[in-house]
């Protein structure tokens, strides 16, 4: 971290979408997509059944919270989803034309 951008962490409960086919849902087949039911800034006392914790923590500039609204996708894999950081480093694709 710099002195022109701040941090902020988050724990994200994400739970899988699953195929309708119940015969499929002990299989990675079964996942369809995942979605983000709940997030916390502290680690959550009780999260919900069937989800999975990721702590996340972002670094980005602080003029960010200037006129401009960021957005990010971040593919996160899944060797990843322990509690070690991950970093990265988000552009605006306007400015990269």
């Amino acid at each position: 971290m710099t002195d022109s951008t701040v941090r902020a962490t988050a724990y994200l409960q994400v739970q899988p979408e699953m195929h309708w086919n119940k015969s499929t849902h002990d299989t990675a087949a079964g996942i369809l997509g995942a979605k983000i039911v709940a997030s916390t800034q502290g680690k959550p006392t009780k999260p919900k059944p069937g989800t999975v914790e990721v702590k996340v923590t972002i670094e980005i500039p602080k003029g960010a919270f200037l006129p401009l609204r960021p957005e990010a996708v971040v593919v996160i894999p899944a060797d990843l989803t322990s509690p070690h950081p991950v970093t990265v480093t988000a552009s605006d694709p306007e400015s990269d034309s």
